[in-house]
């Protein structure tokens, strides 16, 4: 199936503010954009089989070092990431 993948203004916003913060402070500048092609391509693919499920029909995908919150519109065929959290380093 192909669903389509919506991020919201904001959170788009939010990332571009990530991307400066990761190449300011010498982190690989390549690791968030490579993480969101990632998550477009996986969402538009099986986003209900995917991440784990939260309350309500929300559910979280994580692919270091973006975690992402979204919503499945089936009968749409929409998904929508409504929230991004950014973790620019693993923790052991």
């Amino acid at each position: 199936m192909n669903y389509r993948v919506v991020w919201r203004k904001r959170v788009s916003e939010r990332l571009s503010v990530y991307q400066f913060l990761a190449r300011e402070r010498g982190r690989d500048p390549h690791a968030l954009p490579r993480a969101i092609e990632e998550i477009n391509l996986k969402l538009s693919d099986d986003p209900s089989g995917l991440g784990e499920s939260r309350s309500g029909e929300e559910r979280v995908l994580v692919v270091f070092p973006l975690s992402v919150f979204y919503e499945v519109f089936e009968e749409a065929q929409v998904v929508m990431i409504y929230a991004a959290v950014h973790y620019p380093q693993m923790r052991a």
